[in-house]
C-alpha cells in the first residue's frame, strides 16, 4: 500500500513518500509489551533510523495504539485518523505483520532449542557410554556372573553353618554339665548311679534288674534253707559277677561323655573357623554387590536423561517443521462508520465524575486501611464482645472547670462523662441475673487507653451506690492510683504479701464516701508470681467477705502476663480500649488469652472517642446536650428517672 497523496499521515508535506510496507520492515513496528509498574513509557534500547522525516515517523505512531486488554492475552490495534477505509487497512497489516514476525521468532526459537538439545546430546551420550564401560570393566574385573544366585547360594551355605555352629555350641553345653556331673559324683561311687545318664542306660537298667532278682533268690533260700545251702554260694558269685559287669559299663558310659565332649569342642573349633571365614565372603560379595548397584544405578539414570533428550528433541525437530503459531486474529478491522470524540462540556463533567468517584473510593479505602477499632460495629461484630459503653475524653467545661478531670464522676456527678460512666456501672451489675460480680478486673491491651482512669472512675461510680467498693491497684509495673487519688503509694499490697503488714492497715480511706483504695506498695521484682501465689488468693478471699465491690486495676495484656494471671481469682473482666488507636488484630489476640483462660469477659469500653466526627458517636452524646444535661440545674422529669435507676441499682 502506498499513500504518497495522502494528508492522512503527512500534515506537513500533504504527501506519504513511503509504503507502509517499507515502514513495518524490520524494527520499525512499535514492541507490544506490558507497560511495567511505575513506568508510562519505555524509549527503546536503540534509537532506529529511517530515510524519511522525523515528523513524518512521530505523527504516524502518534495514531497508531497498540495495548493489551485488561489482564487477558488479547492485544488492541487501533488507528486514528480520518479517512475510514485508510485506518482499517493499517490496523489489518500490523496484525497481519505481527502474525508473520510472531511465527519467524517461534521458528527461530524451536531452531535454538533443537540446536542447544543436540549438543545435550553429544555431551550425554558421552556420558551414558562412560558409565556403561565402567560397569562391565567392573563386573569383568571382580569375576561377577549371576550375581543373584551367587549371593543367595553364598549366603545359603553361611546360614547352614551358623545352624550347625549353634546346635554344637548347644550339645557341647548339655555334655559340658553332665561331664561337670560325672566329675563331681565320682568322688562319691554311692552317688555314681544318680547320673540321669546312668539312671536312664538300657544295660545297666538290665544288669540291676538281674542283680536284683539273683538277690531275691538269696533271700528266700536263706530264709527257708539257712545260709549254707550249697546254692547260696553260687548266687554270690553270680552277683559279684553282675555287680562287676554294672561297674564297667558306668566306667564305660563315663569314659564315652568324656569323648563325645572333646569331638565337639573340635568340631565347634571347626565350625566357627569355617562360618568366619564364609562370613568374611558374605561380606566381600555384599561390598562388591554394593558398587555394582551404585554404578549400575548411575548407568540407568544418565540412559534416562539421555532418553528424554532424544525425546524432546523430537518433539522439537515435529514443532519446528509444523511452524504454527499460537496467535491468531480474532476480529479483522472493519471501517469505521462514526467519528470518536466528545465536546468540551461532556469532557469536563466526565473528570467531575471521575474525580468525585476517585474520592469517594479514597475515603472508603482509608477507612479500610485504618484497622483500629473505634465502632461499635467493630466491637460487637469483629471482636464478638459486649460493648458496655463509649467514653468521650474528659475536659474542662464552664460548669467544671474547677473540677479534677482524673476524679471527674465524683466532683462534676451531673456531667455527661459521668452519666455514662454510671450506665457503664449499670451496664456491669446488669450483666448477670444469678449471682452479682463482686470482683472485677479492669485492663486494656496496651499501655495509654486509660484503663486506670477508667478504673478510678468506676469505683466511684459504684461507691455513689452506696455500696462498699475497693479499689485495689495491681498495676505493679506503673502504678498510677495514688497520683490520681492524690494518697501515699506505700505501704500498700506488696508490703503485705511479704508479710510487713496485715491487709486491714493497707486499707486507705479517702473523702469520697463508701470508697477505699489499695495501693500498690513497694515496686517487687516479680509481681506475676506474687499475683498467682496462694497470698493472693488468700487475700482476695478476704476482701470479698467485707467488700461489696472489688475492682482491680491491672497492667495491659500484651505487655505482661499479670491481668491473665490474676483474673482466676476475680469474677468478670472489663476490657478498656482506646478508640482509634488499638488495632483490631492485637485486641482480639489479647481477648482470647482470657476466653483460654475461661475468664468471664463481661465487656469492652471504647474510652477517648472523638465525638467531633459524627454517625454513632455524636448521637450517643448529643442526647444528654439536647436536654442541657451538665452541671448545674437537671431537669425535674430527668432527675425523678434518674433517682429511679439508682435506686434500682441499689436494691440489685
Amino acid at each position: 500500500m502506498d499513500y504518497k497523496d495522502s494528508p492522512e499521515f503527512n500534515p506537513v508535506k500533504k504527501a506519504n513518500i513511503f509504503s507502509i510496507k517499507e515502514l513495518t520492515r524490520g524494527n520499525s513496528s512499535p514492541t507490544v509489551r506490558k507497560p511495567e509498574p511505575g513506568k508510562e513509557s519505555q524509549e527503546p534500547e536503540t534509537p532506529v533510523k529511517y530515510d524519511v522525516d522525523d515528523a513524518l515517523i512521530n505523527n504516524y505512531l502518534s495514531k497508531l495504539t497498540v495495548q493489551m486488554t485488561g489482564n487477558s492475552d488479547i492485544i488492541s490495534i487501533s488507528f486514528t485518523g480520518t479517512h475510514p477505509e485508510t485506518l482499517a487497512k493499517m490496523c489489518n497489516m500490523h496484525a497481519k505483520k505481527f502474525l508473520e514476525t510472531h511465527l519467524e521468532l517461534r521458528f527461530a526459537a524451536s531452531q535454538d532449542a533443537v540446536k542447544w538439545l543436540q549438543d545435550q546430546l553429544v555431551d550425554k551420550k558421552l556420558k551414558v557410554e562412560e558409565a556403561e564401560e565402567a560397569l562391565i570393566l567392573y563386573k569383568e574385573k571382580q569375576n561377577i556372573v549371576g550375581l543373584g544366585e551367587t549371593a543367595g547360594i553364598i549366603e545359603q551355605k553361611l546360614e547352614g553353618l551358623k545352624s550347625n555352629l549353634t546346635e554344637i555350641k548347644i550339645e557341647k553345653i548339655k555334655l559340658k554339665a553332665l561331664s561337670d556331673q560325672i566329675k563331681q559324683y565320682s568322688k562319691d561311687p554311692t552317688l555314681t548311679k544318680l547320673i540321669p545318664e546312668i539312671v536312664k542306660d538300657g544295660s545297666i537298667n538290665t544288669l540291676k534288674a538281674k542283680y536284683a532278682d539273683l538277690q531275691a533268690n538269696k533271700t528266700m533260700l536263706s530264709e527257708k534253707y539257712g545260709e549254707k545251702h550249697p546254692n547260696i554260694a553260687n548266687i554270690d558269685l553270680q552277683l559279684k559277677e553282675v555287680e562287676n559287669r554294672i561297674k564297667l559299663e558306668t566306667l564305660s558310659l563315663i569314659t564315652k561323655v568324656e569323648t563325645d565332649y572333646n569331638v565337639l569342642l573340635a568340631s565347634e573349633e571347626s565350625y566357627e573357623k569355617a562360618y568366619n571365614e564364609q562370613s568374611l565372603v558374605v561380606f566381600d560379595l555384599n561390598r562388591k554387590i554394593t558398587v555394582y548397584r551404585r554404578l549400575q544405578r548411575e548407568a540407568d539414570s544418565e540412559r534416562a536423561f539421555y532418553d528424554i533428550l532424544l525425546k524432546r528433541m523430537k518433539e522439537s525437530n515435529i514443532a519446528g517443521d509444523l511452524q504454527t503459531s499460537n496467535v491468531s486474529i480474532l476480529d479483522p478491522a472493519m471501517e469505521p462508520r462514526t467519528p470518536i470524540g466528545a465536546s468540551r462540556n461532556s469532557q469536563i463533567m466526565k473528570g467531575v465524575m471521575i474525580g468525585l468517584a476517585l474520592g469517594i473510593g479514597l475515603a472508603f479505602f482509608l477507612d479500610y486501611l485504618d484497622n483500629t477499632v473505634k465502632s461499635t460495629e467493630d466491637v460487637e461484630n469483629y471482636l464478638g464482645v459486649t460493648l458496655l459503653g463509649l467514653v468521650e475524653r474528659a475536659k474542662q467545661s464552664k460548669e467544671n472547670k474547677d473540677a479534677n478531670l482524673e476524679l471527674l464522676t465524683s466532683e462534676a456527678p451531673k456531667s455527661v462523662f459521668s452519666e455514662t460512666i454510671r450506665n457503664i456501672r449499670t451496664g456491669i451489675m446488669l450483666s448477670t441475673t444469678d449471682t452479682p460480680h463482686k470482683s472485677l478486673l479492669i485492663t486494656s491491651t496496651k499501655q495509654g487507653e486509660g484503663k486506670s482512669f477508667i478504673a478510678a472512675n468506676l469505683a466511684i461510680a459504684f461507691a455513689q451506690t452506696g455500696k462498699k467498693t475497693l479499689l485495689v491497684d495491681t498495676d505493679f509495673r506503673k502504678p498510677r492510683q495514688h497520683k490520681i487519688f492524690g494518697i501515699d503509694l506505700k505501704p500498700g499490697l506488696s508490703n503485705h504479701f511479704i508479710g510487713e503488714i496485715d491487709y486491714e492497715s493497707i486499707i486507705k480511706h479517702v473523702n469520697i464516701p463508701h470508697l477505699n483504695i489499695i495501693t500498690c506498695g513497694l515496686i517487687p521484682p516479680n509481681p506475676s508470681e506474687l499475683l498467682g501465689s496462694h497470698s493472693m488468693e488468700k487475700f482476695c478471699d478476704n476482701v470479698r467477705n467485707r467488700f461489696d465491690i472489688i475492682i482491680f486495676d491491672t497492667p495491659p495484656t500484651m505487655t505482661v502476663t499479670d491481668a491473665v494471671v490474676l483474673s482466676r481469682n476475680v469474677d468478670g473482666v472489663v476490657f478498656v480500649i482506646k478508640s482509634g488507636q488499638t488495632p483490631k488484630e492485637l485486641t482480639r489476640r489479647a481477648l482470647l488469652q482470657y476466653k483460654n483462660s475461661k475468664s468471664d469477659l463481661l465487656g469492652i469500653i471504647l474510652n477517648l472517642v472523638d465525638v467531633s466526627k459524627g454517625g454513632y458517636y455524636s448521637y450517643y452524646y448529643s442526647h444528654y446536650y439536647k436536654y442541657g444535661y451538665g452541671y448545674g440545674a437537671e431537669p425535674p422529669k430527668e432527675k425523678r428517672k434518674r433517682e429511679k435507676r439508682e435506686k434500682k441499682e441499689i436494691n440489685v
